[in-house]
């Protein structure tokens, strides 16, 4: 006997539920990475410090970070890994009309980074960039919502891994890595907004 398939409903309703858990997975990213840049903005270490805003403190206020702010192991990290991994898995179904693998890849890298970052206490973060990376540039070749959630996403991405994880690591801390930091970051929160609104429209659409 042949293996049965999912009826139309089932599967509809399925789509719903995942893209309704991406949508408040997003928004709850987006509201993380607000109240990090926010806590820049207003000169206050906090506990909502992410490692993004750690390195744009270090870069432009480098003695208000502890020397082992990157290294000690954050709670908050893993679960913003955590929570772009289902951001990831509600994309899926769309990144994967033209290739599974990148999309696969993009769903994994979050989950793959967070027993990376429990082992090391450094490494595996980038995975999340690396992933948003892959993402957007699947959105723009399978037309995941507007073309500006597939820029933001490419431009926040390549700013905050390569100037912002590489560049600190390989250069002298300076205001110029902070700027472009800066931009990336201010991308990325344009970019998690975006594909907020992109998933909660989805969910309404799959629930009409």
């Amino acid at each position: 006997m042949g293996s049965t398939q999912p009826a139309p409903s089932t599967m509809k309703r399925s789509s719903q539920w995942l893209s309704l858990a991406g949508g408040i997975a997003a928004a709850t990213l987006f509201s993380a990475f607000l109240i990090g840049i926010l806590g820049v903005l207003l000169s206050r270490n906090a506990a909502t410090d992410n490692w993004l805003v750690i390195l744009l403190r270090l870069n432009l206020q480098p003695t208000s970070v502890a020397p082992n702010a990157l290294t000690t192991l954050s709670l908050l990290d893993v679960s913003l890994m955590l929570l772009f991994g289902l951001v990831m898995a509600s994309m899926y179904t769309t990144l994967s009309l033209r290739t599974k693998v990148w999309a696969t890849i993009a769903v994994a890298l979050p989950f793959l980074g967070v027993p990376v970052f429990l082992a090391t206490g450094t490494a595996g973060r980038s995975a999340v960039l690396l992933a948003g990376l892959i993402s957007s540039a699947l959105a723009l070749r399978n037309q995941f919502g507007t073309p500006a959630i597939a820029y933001s996403g490419i431009l926040a991405s390549v700013l905050l891994l390569i100037v912002g994880d590489f560049g600190t690591a390989a250069f002298p801390r300076s205001a110029a890595l902070a700027a472009f930091i800066g931009i990336g970051y201010l991308l990325w929160l344009i970019w998690l907004l975006l594909l907020t609104l992109e998933l909660f429209r989805r969910a309404r659409q799959a629930a009409a």
